[in-house]
């Protein structure tokens, strides 16, 4: 059977094909009977996924996070999402156990189907970020940014940014690192008095503790010290270390940068341990937040094929999202304005 992507899955649709496990979870009923909380991906998105007991007793796993499953369901919707109700579950090694005994390699598996990757290029997004290293800051941040950068340069061009909200995909700590280094280095510019050098220093390193928060990028999940300590402040461990290296000369100006890491997500609530208190560490914040929601937005948008001009209800966002569309007219002079 042809791969039908989570992103064209409708209601009612029975499917059967694999998917790549990114979330497990093992739950009760209210009458006390086990089932598994699933979230499937492929390339094109998330679908939750009930395992209940009955066929649990037949299909018992056991199920990982990173396991490719061959899955038989039917796609129905609940509280304005889609999710499958598996009726058959199987792990890929299982299904090559299987066609071992015929001598046959698994049907239709793909493993290209099911990891989701940046839509830009690599080697252009990295290479952008050392031509504004090399072109705005000088050293210190120059060798901090640098040395950095090219230690954790193979894993962070493979890194998520994410588990799922945002950019939770191969490359994708990439690609919102470049998009909040270039939203930041030009709101920046726009007002003589900020440092653009801290600015710059700090978007790029603003997400680096992710590299040590979160294992198994292809199906990312939180490391024991991501758990315990969070990606701020294993970020903020792993520059303090960089710069006592390389003898960082000004101590203030670090202070600086490590004030804009500790406080990129704004508020206390939402992870800060305290709040951001200059102008460098507000503009961090802000184009991380906004290049944040944009993303998790277009992903709301892709993934919605809902009738209406409106998608369902966002939770993340706690609103629906309009859906327009640029006339041909008006995407012509967006990309005119974009070239100039």
């Amino acid at each position: 059977m042809t791969h039908q992507f989570i992103a064209d899955l409708k209601d009612g649709l029975e499917i059967k094909q694999y998917f790549l496990v990114r979330q497990v979870e093992e739950r009760l009923t209210q009458n006390g009977k086990p089932y598994l909380n699933l979230v499937l991906a492929d390339r094109s998105g998330f679908l939750k996924a009930k395992v209940w007991s009955n066929v649990l007793r037949d299909f018992p796993g056991p199920f990982r996070v990173g396991d490719y499953v061959g899955t038989v369901g039917q796609v129905g919707s609940y509280q304005g999402e889609l999710q499958l109700t598996v009726q058959e579950i199987y792990t890929l090694q299982e299904i090559k156990q299987r066609k071992e005994l015929i001598n046959q390699e698994p049907e239709n598996f793909d493993v290209s189907l099911l990891h989701a990757t940046t839509e830009y290029d690599l080697e252009q997004m990295w290479r952008e970020l050392l031509i504004i290293v090399d072109e705005v800051l000088t050293p210190p941040l120059q060798d901090l940014v640098l040395n950095l950068l090219h230690r954790h340069a193979e894993v962070w061009q493979l890194h998520p940014a994410a588990r799922r909200n945002h950019h939770a995909y191969l490359g994708g700590l990439l690609e919102h690192t470049w998009f909040v280094t270039r939203l930041a280095f030009q709101t920046a510019g726009l007002y003589p008095a900020i440092n653009r050098q801290l600015v710059v220093a700090g978007a790029i390193l603003h997400d680096l503790g992710k590299i040590k928060e979160l294992a198994k990028p292809y199906a990312p999940e939180y490391t024991v010290p991501g758990q315990l300590l969070g990606h701020i402040v294993l970020g903020w461990e792993m520059i303090r270390q960089e710069a006592a290296a390389i003898n960082f000369p000004d101590q203030n100006l670090l202070l600086q940068l490590e004030h804009i890491i500790i406080t990129h997500h704004g508020q206390r609530d939402f992870g800060s341990p305290v709040v951001p208190k200059t102008r460098e560490a507000m503009v961090v914040y802000f184009a991380d937040d906004l290049d944040s929601k944009l993303k998790i937005m277009e992903q709301h948008l892709k993934a919605d094929n809902s009738a209406g001009n409106f998608t369902p209800y966002l939770r993340l966002l706690q609103r629906e999202l309009y859906k327009i569309t640029l006339e041909p007219e008006d995407q012509v002079q967006a990309e005119e304005f974009n070239e100039e």
